[in-house]
């Protein structure tokens, strides 16, 4: 069999003005993990069970394992380095158990955008009627949301003052371009 030849979904394409910059993140791997007993008990079972206590409504825990982003009620994405994401779902079940979790890697179906410079909250605000102001939307938080039209999970890591886009894979490059036009005062 022919070897894979490993590529990114942007291929190099990004967004470099002067205060604003946005590049694709292929150093992220991805793994989806949902619980099924979603009760507060259950959720403190499953914390006890990783050694960590998993990220709430809207934020977004940065850890050994990688960066935790909270999704929904009892589902969180884990990001972790490209090329480990065998790894981390394999340490994962081992810690978690087969019964009532759902692991999987879903690093192929995204593309992981960064967005910084001083720009990068003025652009984003066009592009969804969330509120960027440090205040509402610190370090540390995350939430799914409509942006350019699509449906994204936008995050800021904790210490960290970039934002993070996930949106599927197949918007990747719609959203390069969105991003150029948008920013083209910057």
């Amino acid at each position: 069999m022919d070897e894979l030849i490993e590529e990114t979904v942007l291929a190099g394409a990004s967004v470099q003005r002067k205060t604003l910059q946005v590049v694709e993140l292929a150093a992220f791997g991805l793994v989806r993990l949902q619980a099924c007993d979603r009760t507060e008990r259950g959720l403190a079972v499953l914390s006890e069970q990783l050694g960590l206590t998993l990220p709430g409504p809207g934020l977004v825990l940065d850890s050994q394992e990688g960066a935790w982003f909270w999704t929904a009620p009892g589902e969180w994405l884990v990001a972790v380095t490209a090329g480990a994401e065998e790894q981390s779902l394999s340490a994962l079940r081992s810690r978690l158990g087969s019964e009532g979790v759902a692991c999987s890697i879903v690093t192929d179906s995204h593309v992981v955008l960064e967005i910084s410079g001083v720009a990068a909250r003025e652009v984003l605000a066009r592009g969804s009627t969330v509120d960027f102001h440090p205040v509402n939307f610190p370090t540390g938080k995350c939430l799914l949301t409509q942006f350019a039209g699509l449906p994204v999970l936008l995050a800021t890591l904790p210490g960290r003052d970039t934002f993070i886009l996930f949106a599927d894979r197949s918007v990747g490059q719609y959203l390069i371009e969105w991003f150029k036009s948008a920013s083209s005062d910057c």
